[in-house]
């Protein structure tokens, strides 16, 4: 009964459909912009904390509706039986509230872990690959041209003002580093759709160029050692996809075989030496005071609780926790996490949940690179481009789960899109 009015007015759901995808890229997104708290008031949801957990929820059923509305809930609960680890670890951190050292934390945070999980694995199933491409595109174009237009016309919020970041642009978010990583990772996908999607347009790859150097100029405005370093990797991704696209008729075992070796052995390099790299851009040997934090985390908090954690969302919220570090660190303003993504999950979930975690992502990214090579097609690779970007992303910053969930969100689209059933025909041109 309930999906033959909705039956009637096909435009209206598909323009609701489209409401509720970018008005839940905002919730995700929102202790990320600039202006709203990095971290919010969970005691008593004062401010606007409360409207952004009503907001999520009513986002959240919208989605269910819109999947019921369009025939979708079996195909969804098919994507999700086969990923079964995927639901074990949001089973996980859900019963971490049991012994979270904050509780408000953990359960306000959880409320956005879902909402970015059930929309993300509602854009998998409901649209193929270059669809997800396309909305994707929109959002990093959108987003691309709001920052530009604060560091223009409102650069007292859209460039940093304070020591030792003044004059590192941010756009519409709140710090340099999350500016650069994430705009690295839209100029990836707009320089792979420029150089590899068949069948665009002049038009097209006109409108890729400009958001490639646009996206470009945003990451190199953030002054972001952490998005440059993710920028020319990336970048380095992105020209051995096209160089194997070009010339995977010739190439044979011994040349795959270099090339992994050249490759390991340039990561190990890489890891070992980032403070050389690291200093190369500007920044201290320490990673700016990364490594001192890391060792200090790991010995006193980490092995406090190594088994499972301090509670999903929980160790950060905590001000005196934030404050203590940055009093054990003289560091000019809080300590507000870990600076690496996974191990910022060690310390909320333990090794049972980095475990999981691990057991999840690991086999997306063979999968990923499977489906690349089978399918012939640049971007069929944009999965594993995900993949790596995820791992390098959150060597040194925390976009894992913390700041907000939009690369978490990224993450469960690709996950799901290439465990689905159409998963070996939408990566066709």
């Amino acid at each position: 009964m309930a999906s033959r009015p909705s039956a009637r007015f096909p435009r209206l759901f598909q323009v609701l459909e489209i409401i509720v995808i970018f008005l839940a890229v905002g919730l995700v997104n929102t202790s990320a912009l600039i202006g709203f708290r990095q971290f919010p008031e969970v005691d008593n949801y004062s401010d606007d904390e409360g409207w952004y957990v009503v907001g999520a929820i009513v986002n959240a059923l919208l989605i269910l509706l819109i999947l019921k509305r369009n025939g979708l809930m079996a195909s969804y609960a098919g994507v999700w039986r086969k990923n079964r680890f995927f639901f074990l670890f949001l089973v996980y951190a859900s019963l971490s509230i049991l012994w979270s050292v904050y509780v408000p934390a953990t359960l306000y945070k959880l409320v956005f872990l879902f909402l970015s999980t059930i929309v993300g694995s509602y854009i998998a199933v409901r649209c193929h690959l270059r669809e997800v491409i396309n909305v994707l595109s929109w959002i990093g174009g959108f987003f691309t041209a709001l920052s530009l237009a604060m560091v223009v016309f409102l650069p007292v919020a859209g460039v940093m003002q304070n020591e030792p970041f003044v004059g590192s642009w941010t756009g519409i978010f709140w710090h340099r580093n999350h500016t650069g990583n994430l705009f690295a990772f839209f100029n990836a996908m707009f320089l792979i759709r420029l150089l590899m999607e068949p069948n665009s347009s002049i038009k097209k790859k006109g409108g890729f160029a400009i958001f490639y150097l646009l996206t470009a100029l945003m990451v190199f405005g953030s002054r972001s050692a952490t998005g440059i370093i993710v920028f020319l990797f990336l970048h380095l991704v992105a020209a051995l996809i096209f160089g194997w696209l070009k010339y995977r008729q010739r190439l044979r075992a011994w040349h795959y075989a270099v090339a992994a070796t050249a490759l390991l052995g340039g990561f190990f390099i890489f890891i070992t030496n980032t403070a050389f790299f690291f200093g190369l851009l500007g920044r201290t040997p320490t990673m700016t005071g990364r490594i001192p934090l890391w060792i200090d985390i790991f010995q006193h908090a980490y092995l406090r609780q190594p088994i499972v954690g301090y509670g999903y969302g929980a160790l950060w919220m905590l001000k005196g926790f934030r404050i203590e570090m940055q009093l054990r660190h003289g560091w000019p303003y809080q300590v507000y996490f870990a600076d690496n993504g996974f191990f910022d999950i060690l310390l909320n979930l333990g090794v049972v949940g980095l475990a999981l975690f691990l057991a999840v992502y690991l086999p997306f990214g063979f999968r990923a690179l499977k489906q690349g090579i089978l399918s012939g097609s640049g971007i069929a690779f944009l999965p594993f481009v995900t993949f790596l970007y995820v791992f390098v992303g959150n060597l040194t910053y925390s976009f894992l789960l913390e700041v907000d969930q939009f690369v978490w969100m990224l993450l469960v689209i690709m996950i799901f899109l290439t465990s689905s059933q159409s998963s070996n025909r939408i990566a066709q041109p």
